[in-house]
């Protein structure tokens, strides 16, 4: 009988099993990595929609100011904040197509359709007028509730994080444990309004 030369040899059970625990031990330790970071990066891409909505609702109320047309900010419409009135005079051809707010009021697990205006949304918008502060909260994640502890099962994001974005045009992406920090958030006015996710 021919033996094979050690160098043919094939792995034996023991030592396959070993190196397929090695791999699964791997993989067990890479997954939560990896679930954080898709969620920081779709956290992420809320404040960018946040700031591009911003910035809307910014040149209409610049245009309000410098001209009188216009609504203005969302606490200085007439007849009122709400999202109806919101939305509408947001895309009144001017600032934001129908399309383009859904896509910024949209986040994981809202699903917004296609309806106008939309029917859910992953973000509420407050009411703030000319004469709010800079610091003044305009658009928080809808999973933010007013200096309240974030709830697991809230969408979107449950307790895994949240997003402010305040009416001078700064915003940032907090940790769960931020959210009642009333010295770091900034300053709410009235409350904010937007269908449920």
């Amino acid at each position: 009988m021919k033996h094979l030369p050690h160098s043919l040899r094939a792995f034996t059970l023991i030592e396959l099993l070993v190196v397929i625990s090695i791999i699964a031990i791997l993989a067990s330790l890479a997954i939560p990595a990896v679930t954080g970071a898709l969620t920081r990066g779709q956290l992420t891409q809320t404040l960018n929609n946040a700031r591009q909505l911003q910035l809307a609702t910014q040149t209409m109320a610049l245009d309000s100011f410098t001209t009188g047309e216009g609504p203005g900010w969302p606490g200085d419409m007439q007849g009122g904040a709400s999202w109806q009135s919101f939305c509408d005079n947001l895309t009144n051809g001017k600032y934001l197509t129908g399309p383009e707010l859904l896509k910024l009021v949209a986040a994981p697990g809202v699903q917004v359709g296609t309806t106008f205006p939309p029917a859910k949304s992953g973000v509420q918008v407050y009411p703030v007028r000319e004469n709010s502060s800079s610091d003044s909260i305009f658009v928080s994640s809808y999973n933010w509730n007013n200096f309240q502890a974030l709830q697991p099962t809230t969408v979107p994001y449950g307790d895994k994080g949240f997003v402010i974005f305040r009416k001078g045009g700064d915003g940032s992406v907090y940790q769960a444990r931020q959210a009642t920090n009333t010295n770091t958030l900034g300053t709410v006015v009235g409350s904010g309004f937007a269908p449920a996710p």
